[in-house]
């Protein structure tokens, strides 16, 4: 079965049917994440995608226990420690501070689309995510699929290929969301000012691969709790919302772009990019709109 269309769904159910046997919790707004909460009050959670499982226990016990009943029933291979999930980098430091990056996967982003386009001189960086001067518009799109396909063929660089693994690169790298998500609207047709804008993004990208998330054990050493400090705030929960909003910015329907960002123990754990869909006859109402 391993490697049909079919097999991720099938082990999928198989697995969920095992855990839900042995007391497991399906999330209800994340099926591929399992809680069990043992009687003295210590629990053991766990995400899974296709054969790959990531869990923690909040005591050794638990943990092993685990262990015992998954080596039991299945052929696994117990890796230890968590250094790499899904392309994400997992690195834990004395403080007991937590960094996920994707950096690996942003160089070899680098390498499979700004390299070969060899274009426009690839070798150059830049500081910032999009051209300063950069309009987002689609009437800047191409008029026909051909003459999209015929500029991609002379960039060397597919356009909707190269924003699918952007997308997937910004989920620990909330700075380059409101650049992608924007970008994606034009991938059926882009025009040249897009694919410019794109290999902007991509020569930001080569000099900022290293980014990522950092999670503190004490969130009074977080930069975030910090800024928070800083403007008279003092947060009474270790998870925190920033958001903001443009007002009439989308030359297209005139709806506003807002953004948030969930902070958990000083790093995201979520965030987006997005266009409400009221349009906003203020800059207040604007505001409003995203927060809720």
């Amino acid at each position: 079965m391993y490697g049909m269309t079919l097999s991720g769904k099938y082990w999928y159910e198989e697995f969920q049917e095992w855990l839900n046997s042995i007391g497991f919790k399906t999330c209800p707004t994340c099926p591929v994440m399992f809680t069990r909460t043992e009687k003295d009050g210590s629990f053991l959670r766990l995400i899974v995608y296709i054969d790959d499982c990531l869990y923690f226990a909040t005591s050794d016990a638990t943990r092993e226990k685990f262990q015992k009943e998954l080596t039991a029933r299945f052929d696994v291979e117990l890796q230890g420690l968590a250094h790499w999930y899904l392309a994400a980098h997992i690195q834990q430091d004395k403080d007991f501070n937590v960094t996920m990056d994707q950096s690996r996967y942003a160089k070899s982003i680098v390498t499979r689309f700004l390299e070969p386009a060899g274009v426009k001189k690839s070798n150059i960086s830049h500081g910032s995510i999009l051209p300063a001067s950069f309009i987002l518009t689609s009437k800047d799109m191409t008029e026909t699929a051909h003459e999209s396909s015929k500029m991609q063929e002379d960039y060397n660089l597919d356009y909707a290929s190269c924003v699918g693994s952007l997308i997937y690169l910004s989920y620990t790298r909330p700075d380059i969301t409101f650049a992608v998500n924007k970008l994606a609207r034009y991938s059926r047709q882009p025009g040249e000012p897009h694919m410019i804008a794109l290999i902007h993004l991509l020569r930001y990208l080569k000099q900022h691969t290293q980014y990522g998330l950092t999670f503190y054990s004490d969130i009074t050493n977080s930069p975030s709790y910090k800024v928070l400090l800083d403007n008279n705030i003092l947060p009474s929960r270790n998870m925190f919302t920033f958001c903001d909003s443009s007002w009439d910015d989308d030359h297209d329907t005139s709806r506003s772009t807002g953004g948030f960002l969930i902070f958990y123990q000083g790093g995201v754990v979520d965030h987006s990019s997005n266009m409400p869909d009221p349009i906003a006859m203020s800059s207040a109402e604007a505001e409003y709109n995203e927060a809720c």
